[in-house]
């Protein structure tokens, strides 16, 4: 009798652990779902880092982003590529100045807390998978294509937008002021603060779009933001670089010739998105005096 009571209460010790687990799932998933609605959510410490945390994350994305901009430009230059024509031909802007340093400060923190919130959303968001076991075909491949199409989609109008008189001359300008970009990392973040917000929500759209048509992985999310910036650093430098897949169309030359010439080329990744609205324009070699 002894021996026949033992796996029932066995079994009812084992029904009460997986229902146990099953609640504590529910609730954590309840808890993933109303954590960016909660009122305690902080936007610029969505992960509750102390102090120290937040700075010392801080500093290790700024020095991240600078040893992954200097790398990206060195395999490029060990890979061969040659420079564009203007080189050396078209004077860009010589040296950044204190405007420059402060918008680039700016920006560079406006980046970490948008960073700490896609790091909240990786970890928290029921559609984005974190384990090993949670790839696949659609959250990885199709899904990072759809990030940079969603993303190029909703910048390219934005992009439009801050090229009307207003906004342009309080807003775009700034970053037009480097007519031939060639440092990388500091020309392409050096953009009024405004304009780094409706860059980061555009890409924040893209994602979130993304989660919720093929589901994401956050190896994917990762990948994505690394090829991010490496094409943000690539099209403001002097490297001619460029490569087509299914409509995903990348020149530097496009993105320069928008410096040298602002009313064209607004879209980043898909030029078809230009020569819809008839604002494409091919390279056009500089004038030799």
């Amino acid at each position: 009798t002894l021996q026949a009571r033992r796996p029932r209460r066995l079994t009812r010790e084992l029904l009460f652990r997986e229902g146990g687990r099953s609640k504590a799932k529910h609730h954590n998933a309840t808890m993933i779902d109303s954590a960016a609605s909660s009122p305690d959510y902080d936007i610029f410490n969505p992960l509750n880092l102390t102090l120290l945390q937040w700075v010392g994350g801080y500093l290790a994305k700024t020095a991240a982003l600078a040893v992954w901009d200097h790398t990206v430009q060195a395999v490029v230059a060990a890979s061969g590529a040659k420079k564009l024509p203007t080189t050396g031909v078209v004077k860009g802007l010589p040296a950044l100045q204190t405007i420059d340093y402060v918008y680039l400060s700016i920006n560079s923190v406006i980046e970490y807390i948008f960073m700490l919130g896609i790091i909240s959303y990786a970890f928290t968001s029921p559609n984005v998978g974190r384990s090993l076991s949670d790839l696949g075909f659609f959250n990885t491949i199709p899904a990072m294509f759809l990030i940079f199409l969603f993303d190029d989609l909703i910048y390219t109008p934005a992009h439009l937008l801050m090229h009307t008189d207003f906004l342009y001359k309080y807003v775009h300008k700034h970053h037009h002021r480097q007519n031939l970009p060639s440092r990388g990392y500091p020309d392409a973040g050096n953009e009024h603060p405004v304009e780094q917000v409706i860059g980061m929500g555009c890409v924040w759209c893209a994602l979130y779009l993304t989660a919720n048509i093929t589901t994401l992985h956050a190896a994917t999310i990762l990948i994505y933001f690394g090829i991010y910036a490496a094409l943000a650093m690539l099209n403001h430098t002097r490297y001619d670089v460029s490569f087509s897949w299914l409509g995903f169309h990348y020149s530097v030359r496009a993105h320069e010739m928008h410096h040298r010439f602002p009313k064209c080329n607004y879209a980043q990744y898909f030029m078809v998105w230009d020569k819809l609205l008839g604002t494409y324009r091919d390279y056009k070699m500089p004038v030799v005096a």
